[in-house]
């Protein structure tokens, strides 16, 4: 989440009141709109490096913060489903057991790609040193 600042220092107030509208769901109509500027103003001003510089950073601050956000209560959600796995109820120990399947999955099959993304990137490197 760090940056200079120096494409947020370029941008007009209004353009800078104007970023955390873009970040909420809706068409750019829509944010345009609530961002209290026309619809033109905002596809001119996308068309704009630094504008789009700084709005593509303040989208990747939130992808941050929200992927921060959620490691913080994984340990707890991991804790829910562990004792769901003890409920009473059938239904919920099965809801409980496909859920941690799944998810311990996911994690093995991002695990994969990552270890295969990196041999290509390594295999792509050697490439680029060969005479």
């Amino acid at each position: 989440m760090e940056h200079d600042g120096t494409t947020f220092q370029s941008l007009t107030q209004k353009q800078m009141t104007a970023l955390p509208y873009l970040l909420r769901p809706g068409t750019l109509a829509v944010q345009a709109r609530k961002a209290g500027i026309g619809r033109t103003t905002l596809y001119r001003w996308l068309q704009d490096d630094n504008f789009r510089t700084a709005l593509d950073q303040l989208r990747k601050d939130a992808v941050e913060i929200a992927e921060a956000q959620l490691q913080a209560i994984s340990y707890e959600a991991s804790a829910v489903i562990h004792e769901a796995l003890y409920d009473e109820d059938r239904n919920v120990r099965l809801r409980a057991a496909e859920t941690a399947l799944k998810h311990a999955f996911n994690v093995r099959y991002g695990q994969s790609l990552e270890r295969r993304v990196d041999l290509l990137v390594d295999a792509l490197d050697l490439g680029k040193e060969a005479p």
